[in-house]
């Protein structure tokens, strides 16, 4: 009987002893839970102590920087016309549309010629006299008077690049340092021009019409800036 009420003792303690740690153990993890959640809110910034700078990347992010237009302008052009009469019943009846149109004489660029030349010399007397030794050597040219090779000797100006050439290297081989550039021959013709989009209103009947009526007609585009007066 004593060893009975020794064994029931002993297996009190025992249980009282594992619940005193198993509790023990509990509030330490508690604890300690406890600490990493305070430091976490220490850690988080409310929205109202925000500065308004910490705050502009959320609200409005920066707008990229608007793209470049490089793109040149184009006007479109209805012409020539050889009567300024007839381009001007059209201008007319392109503002009775609303579009924006008017004739103007516009620097057209035709075939490309080719100029054998001398360089300017120092002076216009010594370009004569340099002139008169070439003639005496039977080679046609004369004096440029004016321009920027002014004082210069032009032995002639040539639709076909081929012939200007053959003729530089003959004088090349007489002793003649001549040269030879392109120029482009330019004209002027009386076209009505159209302000970028203005045409973009007017519907196909009209260009049809217009066709019929003047079958020789041109229709292009061509930048603004080469067209402006």
């Amino acid at each position: 009987m004593r060893w009975t009420a020794l064994s029931l003792l002993l297996l009190n303690f025992g249980v009282f002893a594992w619940f005193v740690s198993t509790t023990t153990a509990e509030k330490e993890r508690v604890r300690i839970a406890d600490k990493r959640a305070e430091a976490q809110i220490q850690g988080i910034t409310l929205v109202s102590e925000m500065s308004r700078k910490d705050l502009s990347p959320l609200a409005a992010p920066s707008a990229p920087p608007p793209a470049e237009h490089s793109a040149e302008q184009l006007c479109t052009l209805l012409g020539p016309f050889a009567e300024e009469f007839l381009g001007e019943a059209i201008v007319q009846r392109l503002k009775a549309l609303q579009v924006d149109a008017i004739l103007r004489d516009v620097e057209m660029q035709g075939q490309m010629r080719y100029w054998v030349f001398l360089p300017p010399l120092n002076s216009r007397r010594e370009a004569y006299n340099r002139l008169r030794e070439l003639q005496a050597q039977g080679i046609d040219s004369y004096v440029i008077p004016k321009g920027a090779l002014a004082d210069g000797i032009s032995f002639g100006i040539f639709s076909e690049r081929l012939r200007a050439e053959s003729l530089t290297s003959e004088l090349l081989e007489k002793g003649i340092r001549a040269q030879f550039r392109e120029e482009p021959q330019t004209h002027s013709e009386r076209w009505i021009v159209l302000v970028p989009g203005a045409s973009d209103d007017l519907a196909p009947e009209f260009w049809l019409q217009l066709q019929q009526e003047y079958p020789d007609l041109d229709r292009r585009r061509n930048l603004c800036a080469e067209v402006a007066g």
